[in-house]
């Protein structure tokens, strides 16, 4: 169990402590506009996989496969193995949302004010300043000892934030809906296929939201609403409210890449419906993902309160100056 808990403190110490380093390694955009940013190109500091490899595996070129067929395991994990977050593969796109952001209303410029991210590049520093090319939501990071991130505390992603995060994802297609498994968390989000329309105006908001999905042609259509707005878009701590419309389309392009295209509307928040930077998730085979004992299959990487409380008082807590 001390291994698991030390596994489990490197991985969240690696995401939280250090992702001011692993973010200072994006480029590209344009001058941002407005305090909560709009840059140009769709790149920006999001952690790009400068280094990492290509989504498609020249090998791979001529295998056949079904354009229908989303099954399987898949990740923008720019290692080999395809997991233990850091960067993503080159071609992938970066760990943010997008860096073309829309101007924010006064609702979204208070709720987006209010979100002390603990990713990209320390609030006010020199690095900061150096990129004004990044849209201001990647050049905010505080540590996170003195942030509001709400998964320090194991709250769910959310559906946005974690299709961005470069760690493996199972998609598990079934008759009447598709399962998205992922591995960082632990997590499963069903999109329901059985014909049933979305839910325009949930009751009840959920972590997850509400999804439904079609085919349109090759292309695998999901729209999503009622997503708790204590879920942050990225990770960089983009807000939206209950009323959010987040649409997903995914192709898969070649045997061992998917591409997804997002669009969240949330005219509460956004002036504009915000489009995502492409990302591309590439095929993992089952059996490259195994523990020391050759146990196949998504790690089960769960934000437990019994952990971090003890990784956020001997590591997390100090290293932002709380003392307890």
């Amino acid at each position: 169990m001390k291994i698991n808990w030390v596994t489990s403190g490197v991985v969240l110490g690696g995401g939280l402590i250090f992702s001011s380093l692993l973010f200072a390694q994006g480029g590209g955009g344009a001058a941002p506009a407005g305090r909560g940013g709009r840059g140009g190109a769709a790149g920006g500091g999001g952690g790009g996989g400068r280094g990492g490899i290509m989504a498609a595996d020249p090998k791979n070129a001529n295998k056949p496969y079904d354009k229908h067929d989303l099954s399987g395991i898949w990740s923008r994990n720019g290692s080999p193995g395809g997991y233990g977050g850091g960067g993503t593969c080159r071609d992938c796109g970066d760990r943010g949302y997008s860096n073309d952001v829309p101007a924010l209303t006064p609702l979204g410029q208070k709720m987006f004010d209010a979100n002390k991210p603990s990713y990209g590049r320390n609030l006010e520093s020199p690095e900061a300043a150096a990129h004004p090319d990044e849209a201001i939501g990647r050049r905010r990071a505080v540590p996170p000892a003195n942030g509001t991130d709400p998964y320090q505390y194991c709250n769910p992603e959310g559906p946005t934030r974690a299709l961005i995060y470069p760690d493996p994802v199972e998609f598990i297609q079934l008759p009447d809906r598709l399962y998205q498994h992922f591995e960082w968390t632990y997590a499963l989000r069903t999109i329901w296929t059985d014909g049933r329309k979305v839910v325009d105006d949930p009751d009840q908001p959920r972590w997850w939201g509400y999804s439904v999905g079609h085919w349109d042609g090759d292309t695998f259509v999901v729209e999503t609403t009622g997503v708790d707005e204590r879920t942050w878009v990225d990770h960089f701590g983009y807000p939206h409210s209950e009323d959010m419309k987040l649409e997903e389309r995914y192709q898969r392009i070649a045997y061992d890449v998917i591409q997804l295209n997002m669009t969240i509307t949330d005219p509460k928040i956004y002036a504009a419906p915000w489009k995502s930077q492409t990302k591309k998730f590439r095929k993992i085979e089952n059996s490259t993902i195994k523990t020391i004992e050759g146990w196949a299959g998504l790690i089960e990487d769960i934000c437990a309160p019994a952990d971090t409380d003890v990784f956020n008082e001997r590591v997390r807590d100090p290293a932002g100056g709380v003392v307890h």
